[in-house]
């Protein structure tokens, strides 16, 4: 039986999600796979801590986005326990299973040079690349050109080899802390550089369907939901967290629709000229 260390992040109001997770992905992920918790949060306490395979990590609350941004120095500082897994998966606090979640339908292939799995963005999948809410601005170590990507996955629910996942945390968190020390932040934080390490080098990825991260407002029919994104504003005040972002007037956000819907046509006319690479 292969051991799998679950990486998990709940600080501050996030801690309301932890009750309901861990009962629900014990009985539903992975299943016959021995599962150890990581929980790293700033409660003094946590339910089910009383269980022999839930460790909490005291870890500090940061304000948003370098509480996001924060994750790989929380994972880099239990390297030593975790490099004595087989796996190591992250999981956002949000998420609860519809139905079983086999290991065959998440965990990556050696035997086909997978060592990581990433999950599809469903709200974006089969878009035209150039739509894709990719980093753009090359100042960032996140950046991607109109002329290149062609996948977005999201940040909620990835993993691999413990070797390899840590190597993919200690490479992300340089480039993050890289972006800072230039004053800058990718529009979607660590989700941004991971989408950039998997354009660079997508044979080391296992792109798992989008089944396994359904938002909640925008769900599937029944019996094709494997896990679901709870809806954050249901438990938590998400504004006093991340902010609200000021009201527009008619004219900005007709820019603002312009920006989206059709700059990105020039923009990757420029990159194809300028035969941009990644």
């Amino acid at each position: 039986m292969s051991t799998v260390a679950m990486l998990y992040i709940c600080t501050g109001a996030y801690n309301v999600f932890w009750k309901d997770f861990y009962p629900n992905f014990e009985q539903y992920f992975l299943p016959g796979h021995d599962k150890t918790y990581f929980v790293f949060t700033d409660a003094d306490a946590i339910a089910h801590e009383e269980q022999p395979n839930v460790r909490r990590i005291p870890w500090q609350a940061r304000p948003w986005p370098y509480s996001t941004m924060a994750r790989f120095d929380a994972f880099l500082s239990q390297e030593e326990a975790l490099k004595t897994f087989d796996w190591l998966i992250f999981a956002n606090a949000n998420l609860l299973c519809q139905q079983t979640v086999p290991a065959d339908m998440v965990l990556p292939d050696p035997t086909a040079g997978q060592e990581l799995f990433v999950v599809y963005d469903l709200p974006y999948r089969g878009r035209d690349p150039i739509f894709l809410p990719y980093e753009r601005r090359p100042r960032s170590r996140a950046a991607i050109p109109y002329n290149c990507g062609q996948n977005y996955v999201e940040g909620g629910l990835n993993g691999g080899t413990s070797a390899a996942f840590l190597a993919l945390s200690r490479e992300l968190k340089a480039r993050m802390d890289a972006d800072l020390a230039d004053g800058i932040i990718a529009c979607h934080h660590d989700e941004s550089h991971l989408n950039r390490l998997v354009a660079e080098q997508p044979q080391r990825f296992r792109f798992d369907r989008p089944e396994l991260s359904v938002p909640e407002e925008t769900p599937l029919p029944s019996g094709q939901e494997y896990i679901r994104v709870l809806q954050k504003s249901r438990f938590i005040d998400v504004g006093a967290i991340k902010g609200t972002s000021p009201r527009q007037n008619f004219i900005q956000r007709k820019w603002e629709a312009f920006c989206l819907n059709w700059l990105p046509y020039l923009w990757w006319l420029r990159d194809t000229l300028l035969r941009k690479t990644i």
